[in-house]
Formats: C-alpha cells, structure tokens, sequence
C-alpha cells in the first residue's frame, strides 16, 4: 500500500496526526502559508524532533535554494531523515554548485531532497527530467514531485499519469523512490495510485479547508478511509 507524508506546522499538529495516523511514514514539517516549501522556525523543527515519533520518519522544509542560509543546517535536528529545498529561479543557473553545498552542511543522517516542481513554468524552475537525471548522476536517490503555485492546479492539472507512471519506473530503475505532492486530495487518488509512487505527500487534504488553514483529525481519518478504498481497488 502507498504510504504517507503528512505535512505539519506545528508540534501541536504533530501530535494530532501521531496519534491519528501511528503508522504515518513520514512527517513533514513546513509553514504553508509562505509558500510550497517555506520553512518553519528551527524552534519549531527541534520541539516536532522532541515527540515520540515512533517508527515515523521526519522531514524539514528548507524554502527555496536562492534563499536558503547555510548556517541554518547546524540547527536541523540530528533525527531529520530528509530536507527538501525548492529550485525556483534556477532554470539558468549552475544550481547544482549549491544544492551540493547545502546537502553537504546537513546533519550526517539528513538526505537532501531533489524537488520537482510540475509547473515548472511558473517556477521558473528546471524541468523533471533535467532535476532526476542531474541528481542522480551524484548519488540523489529521494525525489518529490510538488506543486509550487496552489492556485493553478493540482498535480495532475501538469503532469499526467503516463508521464508520472514512467517517471516513477525510470526513479525506481535507479535505485530510488518518489513522493508525489500537489494539492492531492481523494477525487484524484485512484488515479495518483496508478502511477505506482511509494510515497504520497498530503496537507490541504487534511485541514479544516484549505492547506493554510489547521489540521483536522475528522479530515484526515476522512482521507485514509478514502486512501484504503481507492487501494483496495487497485
């Protein structure tokens, strides 16, 4: 069955989906109201580290490469499995120079994401094919696949399954895995099913309203009932 990332903001929201969803994959720690990856403060990352997370494996959002401070890598906990930093700005840039950099200053447990952003237009970001086959030529092997204007559409308003399905072989070929993001919700589960993703990435689906509003426990056990039915019928 695909498993889950859960994006939180806060250790308060932390704790609800712990205690909702105990065999969540992974948690994911980020401010949504800033942006698609905008981070939250390191004070926040250390008390979400603090909680009993259980086999639950954590991840920080770092915000844009063109933003990112070097210097915030030393207060990334220790316990992080994953950073993800986003490319926007990047698609005439050397931005392999820094994304480098910052994986190199993280804590020694901490594997840095390659983030794909499917409106790559809006972003002004590199493409998908251009991200996997630069970072996987140095050794990436945890790739997301996110949206970074929640206003223009879902995941599948850019990319449709065909294209995810075989991205998502040519990653697992390599040795890797792929999380898939974008304002999913239930109407398009079946679907982002079908493209054989390890991992999905969820926040909106789970608040009370849309992703910057707060976490909702009736809205996430609503989503894993329909993550369980839309598996069921795979």
């Amino acid at each position: 069955m695909t498993e889950l990332l859960i994006s939180v903001r806060n250790a308060k929201e932390a704790k609800t989906i712990l205690n909702t969803v105990p065999a969540l994959a992974i948690l994911d720690i980020k401010e949504p109201r800033r942006g698609a990856l905008s981070a939250t403060s390191p004070e926040t990352w250390q008390s979400v580290a603090t909680l009993d997370r259980g086999s639950t494996l954590l991840s920080v959002a770092l915000g844009e490469l063109s933003e990112y401070d070097l210097t915030t890598s030393n207060q990334i906990p220790d316990s992080a499995r994953y950073a993800k930093i986003g490319l926007s700005g990047q698609v005439e840039t050397n931005w392999i120079v820094q994304w480098k950099r910052i994986a190199a200053s993280l804590p020694h447990a901490t594997d840095l994401v390659g983030v794909i952003y499917a409106d790559h237009q809006s972003a002004n970001s590199p493409t998908a094919n251009c991200i996997v086959d630069t970072l996987l030529a140095i050794g990436c092997r945890t790739f997301l696949i996110d949206t970074f204007d929640k206003s223009q559409g879902n995941l599948l308003h850019h990319l449709n399954c065909e294209f995810l399905k075989n991205f998502n072989y040519h990653i697992e070929q390599q040795g890797g895995v792929l999380v898939l993001a974008g304002s999913i919700n239930a109407t398009i589960l079946t679907d982002i099913l079908q493209t054989g993703a390890q991992y999905i990435g969820i926040r909106g689906a789970v608040c009370a309203g849309d992703r910057k509003n707060q976490l909702s426990q009736t809205a996430t056990m609503s989503f894993l009932s329909s993550l369980e039915l839309s598996s069921s019928g795979i």
